[in-house]
């Protein structure tokens, strides 16, 4: 069985629906900007940025870029499942 890997990546923040949660908006390396509700647990600052934890699926698919899980589907595809830069990810 495989462990999945925790890590971060750049995300922006604002007042979510529930006290518990933020709307975080992600800009994908096609351009495209997704957004998605997070629990604030999730959302760690470091200095000026702001990341959220995802899990790390696939470690390199040919193109500079790594599968991640979000922790809830996406507004605009409904999916769990994005591609982010290798460079853009941070260790949790």
């Amino acid at each position: 069985m495989e462990t999945l890997v925790q890590v971060l990546i750049p995300c922006k923040v604002s007042q979510g629906m529930f006290d518990s949660e933020y709307a975080v908006t992600i800009t994908l390396p096609t351009g495209e900007i997704i957004s998605l509700f997070a629990d604030k647990g999730l959302i760690h600052f470091k200095g000026e940025a702001t990341y959220l934890l995802v899990n790390l699926v696939r470690e390199h698919n040919g193109n500079g870029e790594r599968r991640i899980l979000l922790p809830t589907e996406t507004f605009e595809t409904g999916s769990r499942w994005v591609d982010i830069r290798s460079k853009d990810l941070v260790p949790a």
